[in-house]
């Protein structure tokens, strides 16, 4: 999983103002009546947008199939591409007590075959259609996703259908996978300070004092990888992959009578009730701070990770405290960059996002990536913005422009069938109903700052709060012990505590 990666929701900066309508080319000088009339520049002008800031969230038509699969169809008339979203609503937090088994399942859908077809020629047929097959697994569901033109829906259906109820799962192909997914982790371990941090924040953020809460491993470690066995991915498989259990999302020029009856024909012969959910404990995040530095000997740049964890996804609170994060690490115009990056030249890039799972609190971070020399000084900028935007109210300006961008912004997310399938599969992920986006949206334009003053206050505690610092631990360990006891930890172990520095 990505924070905001990322389910993270920015886009550029040039999106947060309403557009004006393009204007027209100015008419061209008369020419001399001698001279042949001049052709029209067919490109002289911008093709209207059919996106219009304001617009609602297109209507989702719901219908129940026999079988007990559930249809998401979203009509959008003059769209040619009709898009499929196939929803398990399961995933990585179902890995128990095996990380890694969710993801490792959902790439073994793609690239073990289905139903009659190997996995050459399931590609092949996916290739004929026009039709690009992804599958993604997050902390809450796995997505099966294809897009094709309108005539070709049948076939299409009828490959999300073999890979939901027959995949092949070859054994030469799983042993082939597992040593890829090793070769990943063990690559990001050696080379991505950001996964190394992010190992870290998670567990600590989550941690429960006698089990694994479902949202506190970000990856799999290589050893926990090489232990998944075939036999578990077909049992989690089996557990998981069933109607009741999933959601058929369609966009496009499609009405929902016609997805209905040609959804009962593919999927008609499903079987499979919900399974059991896992434990979501009550995760608080730490009793007061925790700094941990992730050892990377030699290293000549940290990354530092501030997270703490805010209010659940359907909090009164949530768009407030969006617009909070907007204005904290929204890009070129909030705090982090204008300071922290620009003005004190501390780090070369900042951010901060909103996570947003089902259950339970929402992570917030703050992230910076800096030079070993200047490691403790960042932390103490982020420290810095993360207790202001908990005690300062915005300006009106800064409530302003961080409204606006959120608001008018969110329709060019509309633009395509396939992003609002993938909106539409969202808010089906999180339990919120089907006007939940245009609340949003105008939640945001209608803020006091005030509200988002006091929004901030509840999230960004410090009685709560955990900095990662991904870098070599013999030079910076020692400069963060002013911010509280420090542990160092080994990468190469699991990430077990290797010393612990006294605060000074």
């Amino acid at each position: 999983m990505k924070h905001s990666p990322a389910f993270l929701l920015a886009l550029a900066a040039a999106c947060a103002a309403k557009a004006p309508a393009p204007a027209r080319a100015p008419a061209p000088a008369p020419a001399p009546s001698a001279a042949p009339a001049a052709t029209a520049d067919p490109l002289a002008e911008a093709p209207s947008s059919p996106v219009r800031p304001t617009g609602p969230f297109p209507s989702i038509v719901h219908r129940h199939l026999a079988d007990g699969l559930d249809l998401a169809v979203v009509p959008r008339a003059g769209f040619p591409i009709v898009e499929l979203r196939l929803i398990v609503l399961s995933g990585q937090a179902t890995d128990g007590n095996l990380p890694g088994l969710a993801a490792l399942t959902g790439k073994l859908l793609k690239d073990g075959g289905a139903g009659p077809w190997s996995s050459r020629e399931l590609a092949e047929k996916t290739e004929a259609l026009g039709a690009h097959l992804s599958i993604g697994t997050d902390r809450d569901a796995t997505r099966i996703g294809l897009g094709v033109t309108s005539d070709k829906l049948d076939p299409a259906l009828e490959i999300l259908a073999a890979l939901a109820e027959k995949p092949r799962f070859p054994a030469a192909e799983f042993s082939k996978l597992r040593q890829r997914e090793i070769d990943r982790v063990k690559d990001r371990a050696r080379t991505s300070p950001s996964w190394l941090a992010s190992m870290v924040l998670y567990r600590e953020l989550y941690e429960l004092p006698v089990s694994i809460h479902p949202y506190a491993r970000y990856d799999a470690l290589p050893e926990e990888m090489a232990e998944l066995k075939l036999e578990q991915v077909k049992r989690w498989y089996k557990d998981n992959f069933t109607p009741e259990n999933a959601v058929l999302v369609v966009t496009g020029d499609v009405d929902a009578d016609g997805i209905e009856k040609a959804a009962t024909r593919a999927f008609g012969n499903w079987r499979g009730a919900r399974p059991a959910r896992p434990s979501f404990s009550d995760a608080r995040g730490p009793n007061g701070r925790k700094i941990l530095v992730v050892d990377r000997p030699g290293s000549t740049q940290s990354q530092v990770l501030v997270g703490a964890l805010g209010p659940e996804r359907r909090s009164d609170e949530y768009p407030a405290l969006m617009t909070a994060n907007q204005i904290l690490g929204g890009g070129v115009a909030g705090r982090l960059f204008l300071d922290v990056r620009e003005k004190r030249s501390l780090a070369y890039n900042t951010s901060s996002w909103v996570e947003e799972p089902a259950h339970g609190p929402m992570p917030l971070v703050l992230s910076a990536g800096t030079q070993t020399a200047k490691t403790a000084d960042t932390v103490a900028a982020l420290l810095e913005h993360f207790d202001r935007m908990s005690t300062t109210a915005p300006t009106g300006e800064e409530l302003e422009r961080g409204g606006r961008f959120l608001s008018d912004s969110f329709a060019f997310k509309m633009e395509t069938a396939g992003a609002v399938a993938d909106l539409t599969g969202r808010l089906i992920v999180l339990g919120l109903p089907d006007e939940a986006y245009d609340e949003y949206r105008h939640a945001v334009r209608e803020l006091e700052p005030e509200a988002v003053a006091r929004a901030a206050s509840h999230a960004y505690r410090h009685d709560s709060l955990v900095v990662v610092v991904a870098g070599d631990a013999a030079t910076i360990a020692s400069t963060l012990t002013r911010f509280g006891t420090v542990s160092v930890l080994d990468p190469e172990h699991s990430f077990a505590i290797a010393k612990t520095l006294p605060a000074h």
